[in-house]
């Protein structure tokens, strides 16, 4: 069916209308959404031109304030003007031209002054809210300032009741405590002064440090009873303690000039003195501080006591030990150095080992030395330093511990010489024997002959069998050199041994392998032909090639049955 060209033309001014329609019809759609969009703004902006903030700050100009009140007044005021005249103002222009813009179909400028009136909005509402709350604090300051006085007033008719019940406790410091509560009364009139006229962020300042004077002073006046105590009895208490342990131990003998602890003592008495002197000022850090400087003096010395008793102690249980071990190792090195003589003839013994004998004969003689210097101080002193004295024995016993290893391993050494030379007898007569046993095991196996290669090993080994015998048999005996040589001579004895093994098994296995072929002589030519070949290397004295040829051959046949009857052989 066709239609006609005007019928057609209808149509598509008929769709393009719906489209134009349509098109309008979102427009207005759209325009209302954004309206309401707005709406919510001009709600907000018309209750923040009915604020009553304008209402809280005269009631706060309606209180008599002067100071940093005033001036904090003053700024919320200004702010608040600012807010209304030029914020709120500016918001009402913004918002009367997003109203524009979405009646012109301008949703994009629209859009983004509602964005920006949102924010502020939102911040004009901050300013208001922060107003509002310093009003708040401002309001409050009286009546918590207040309280707070009638708190610092019960605490100064307190201390003042304090002062007067333990005066005999706080000492010298009683005058300085009763000037400083006094000084209380002075700034409370201020306090009220300040409040009278309105100054209340300043009566607030004034009446915070009252309180914090006041805590001072009650916490100084609750610790320096106990520090008197400490100043009058604790120290002197300990630093007599202390004395009477310094005179104890000097007439049981103990030598403490070197601790000066008379200067230290002194020198805390003259603290404690000076402690006695600040109780007046009433400074609780310093003298608090002074005393710790005192204890620790103390705690210096109780420790520098202990040392000295530790170090006596020591030298009453390692002295007697270590003057017993000196002595007999004296006489183990005299010993030593007597059998370095006996068997120097018989085993060579280097001139360092001997060297090394008579540095011990030094060493001795240097802590004999210093064994000496101790006893005669230890005799004609009456009083000891047990810090030196330790100091010296450990010198003692240091050096002895380092001679005493050195000469047990030397001792071990020389005892070790006749052991390796009778080791070295045993080996050498095993090295004779088993060289024979092997040979005779040589010939007198069943075999057409061997390479000249065995007569060299049996040399080898009896010619490293005749050196070691003779380094055996050489005055002095040098051990070192006979257990190489002796060494020398088992490992020419393995390798003959070892090739001997290896040659019988390979000549037993070629034996085996030619009878096991011959089964398959007859019925393969070529088999024949090779174990022919391979009996005539043979028959001379080849028998590794001997054992390739047959090996291939079997395998060919019979694959497996070489490895098989190798396993056979032991």
């Amino acid at each position: 069916m066709k239609i006609s060209g005007g019928r057609y033309m209808t149509y598509i001014f008929l769709f393009v209308c719906v489209l134009v329609l349509g098109g309008i019809v979102a427009l207005f759609i759209l325009r209302n959404r954004k309206k309401q969009d707005l709406y919510p703004l001009l709600v907000m902006k018309d209750e923040l031109e009915r604020e009553t903030l304008s209402d809280d700050l005269k009631q706060i100009k309606a209180i008599n304030i002067s100071g940093k009140a005033e001036k904090l007044y003053a700024s919320w005021e200004s702010e608040w003007y600012e807010i209304q005249s030029i914020d709120i103002e500016e918001l009402d222009k913004d918002l009367y031209s997003a109203e524009g813009y979405i009646d012109k179909f301008n949703f994009k400028k629209a859009d983004e002054i509602i964005m920006n009136s949102g924010e502020l909005i939102a911040n004009i509402k901050d300013r208001i809210s922060g107003i509002r709350k310093e009003i708040k604090e401002l309001a409050e300051i009286e009546p918590s300032n207040k309280e707070l006085y009638e708190e610092i007033v019960q605490e100064y008719k307190e201390l003042n009741r304090e002062l007067l019940a333990k005066r005999h406790q706080y000492g010298t410091a009683a005058e300085e405590f009763e000037l400083e509560i006094k000084e209380i009364a002075p700034q409370l009139d201020d306090f009220k002064l300040l409040t009278s006229t309105g100054k209340y962020i300043e009566a607030q300042e004034k009446i915070s440090h009252i309180k914090d004077v006041v805590l001072k002073l009650k916490e100084r006046m609750e610790i320096l009873p106990d520090l008197l105590k400490e100043i009058e009895k604790t120290c002197p208490a300990q630093i007599q303690a202390l004395r009477l342990k310094v005179e104890e131990m000097e007439k049981k003998g103990f030598k403490l000039n070197h601790l000066d602890i008379s200067g230290k003592i002194e020198s805390s008495v003259w603290q404690l003195n000076d402690a006695r002197d600040k109780v007046k000022s009433g400074d609780i850090d310093l003298i608090e501080n002074i005393l710790d400087g005192i204890y620790d003096v103390i705690d210096e010395i109780s420790k520098d006591l202990k040392k000295e008793l530790e170090y006596k102690k020591y030298i009453e249980e390692n002295y007697r030990e270590i003057t017993n071990k000196l002595n007999l190792q004296d006489q183990l090195n005299e010993a030593l150095y007597n059998n370095i003589q006996e068997i120097k003839n018989r085993y060579q013994i280097y001139q360092k080992d001997e060297e090394m004998v008579a540095n011990y004969y030094e060493e001795l003689n240097n802590l004999l030395n210093i064994k000496h210097d101790i006893d005669v101080y230890i005799n004609n002193q009456p009083k000891l330093n047990y810090k030196d004295l330790k100091e010296k024995v450990e010198l003692l016993g240091q050096g002895l511990e380092k001679i005493e290893e050195d000469q047990t391993n030397y001792s071990r050494y020389l005892t070790s010489l006749r052991e390796e030379e009778g080791i070295a007898r045993e080996k050498l007569s095993f090295i004779n024997q088993e060289k024979e046993v092997i040979k005779r095991k040589l010939d007198n196996s069943r075999v057409p002959g061997f390479s000249d290669r065995f007569i060299v090993l049996y040399k080898d080994v009896t010619d490293s069998y005749k050196y070691a015998l003779e380094e055996l048999r050489k005055e002095p005996i040098n051990i070192d050199l006979l257990k190489r040589s002796v060494a020398e001579a088992e490992e020419s004895l393995e390798i003959y041994r070892s090739e001997v093994n290896t040659i019988l098994t390979d000549i037993e296995l070629i034996e085996k392998l030619i009878r096991y072929a011959n089964r398959y002589r007859k019925d393969n030519v070529e088999l024949h032909q090779q174990l022919t070949v391979a009996e005539q290397y043979y028959r001379e004295y080849r028998y590794n090639k001997t054992l390739e040829i047959i090996r291939n051959s079997l395998d060919k046949i019979e694959p497996g049955a070489y490895e098989r009857i190798r396993n056979s052989i032991k």
